[in-house]
């Protein structure tokens, strides 16, 4: 998301796991800055990063990356919300305060735009459209990707554990069965 966001000529902050998952992001895939998430001060970092605010936020992880994010949303930011993977697991409320009062004060106040959205029901229709310019891109060079091969669908269940653990580094690509 953050490379497509730099072709439509953004500046782009990534969030990532690990000094060297953010070296690559910055390297690699041309992100101005990249933060990572696990550090003792995100918060702070996050907001040197974003002396102006932050105007879209892609949220897919939740948690303690989207608490640093609020304060820093400016009037009239736009979130769309594809998944939560801090909360995942979660089998009750997060320690700590009811964070809910706080969410839908800054949203009415500062006017965010909130939305979840799931591709192939939201966006289904556009599948084809979508494969052809990110294929182009691609090719251009203009996107870049980076894939963890699994062999072995029995592999699957650990593959997701650690997906959600963030110990995979680029797309996980479970292979099924051999290239014969």
């Amino acid at each position: 998301v953050g490379q497509i966001g730099k072709i439509k000529g953004c500046r782009t902050v990534g969030i990532a796991g690990g000094e060297e998952k953010c070296r690559y992001a910055v390297e690699t895939l041309g992100f101005d800055v990249c933060l990572d998430h696990r550090a003792d001060d995100f918060a702070e970092q996050l907001a040197q990063a974003c002396p102006q605010g932050i105007d879209v936020y892609y949220e897919n992880v939740g948690g303690k990356v989207f608490d640093a994010v609020l304060p820093l949303l400016n009037t009239a930011a736009r979130v769309p919300v594809c998944g939560l993977v801090s909360g995942y697991n979660a089998t009750g409320l997060p320690d700590g305060p009811d964070r809910l009062p706080l969410l839908t004060a800054t949203i009415l106040k500062k006017r965010i735009r909130m939305q979840g959205f799931i591709i192939g029901q939201d966006y289904g229709h556009r599948i084809a459209e979508f494969q052809q310019q990110m294929g182009r891109w691609v090719q251009e060079g203009k996107i870049k990707y980076r894939e963890q091969l699994i062999d072995g669908l029995d592999q699957a269940p650990q593959a997701l554990i650690g997906l959600l653990k963030g110990e995979n580094f680029g797309k996980v690509v479970i292979r099924v069965a051999a290239d014969d």
